[in-house]
């Protein structure tokens, strides 16, 4: 509890599911939602999805940030460059630590990894949605971007999406939907907005670790 499972409460995201609070939603919150929404969506989708295996897959996807951190969706190229090292550094270290009295947790994580069951893909693709659904139900975009901005952005998103074909159409709705809410955008130059990202010049005011 106090060094893996506590850990991931105290990472925290660019999202807000309490608009009115000066605090962003953590991991272990994010990972009830996947887990609770993939659990209740998966089979309306496809009945053959297996719910226990959704279910463990999004419990278990962001453990390994409890060491490597959240790296968002704003995150420097330099940070985004190193993910995947930070990520694997971190899963051994869960492994190592954990894997001999614990060895669900390491093994289901290398498990959703491969992406060879449908229902790891599902869990991948509706990650990656599941911050526009929290936005648009709180009406609350935190970091505003720019359009030109935002649709870059979608794009990578869709191609992370489209591990899960499926899933697609709710994806586009949802971009429909924020299309409609013009508090969810900023004016101002492309270029420099995406200056300042790179650079880290823009960022949130997430609480300390």
């Amino acid at each position: 509890m106090a060094n893996l499972l506590v850990p991931s409460a105290t990472v925290f995201r660019t999202t807000k599911v309490q608009p009115e609070l000066d605090r962003f939603e953590n991991d272990a919150e994010h990972s009830f939602l996947l887990a609770t929404l993939g659990c209740a969506i998966a089979q309306q989708m496809s009945p053959a999805l297996d719910l226990g295996k959704v279910s463990q897959y999004a419990l278990v996807h962001d453990l390994v940030e409890a060491y490597a951190g959240d790296t968002t969706i704003w995150a420097s190229s330099e940070e985004h460059a190193s993910k995947a090292e930070r990520e694997d550094e971190a899963l051994r270290l869960i492994e190592e630590r954990f894997g001999k009295r614990f060895p669900w947790i390491d093994r289901t994580i290398k498990k959703y990894e491969l992406f060879d069951e449908p229902e790891s893909c599902f869990v991948y693709a509706l990650d990656k949605i599941i911050p526009y659904i929290v936005m648009a139900a709180v009406d609350h975009q935190p970091f505003p971007p720019h359009e030109e901005l935002y649709e870059e952005k979608m794009e990578v998103a869709r191609k992370k999406i489209a591990r899960y074909p499926q899933l697609l159409d709710l994806f586009e709705d949802l971009d429909a939907d924020y299309k409609k809410r013009p508090h969810f955008f900023q004016a101002g130059d492309r270029l420099s907005s995406i200056a300042a990202l790179e650079t880290g010049s823009l960022t949130y005011n997430a609480p300390s670790k």
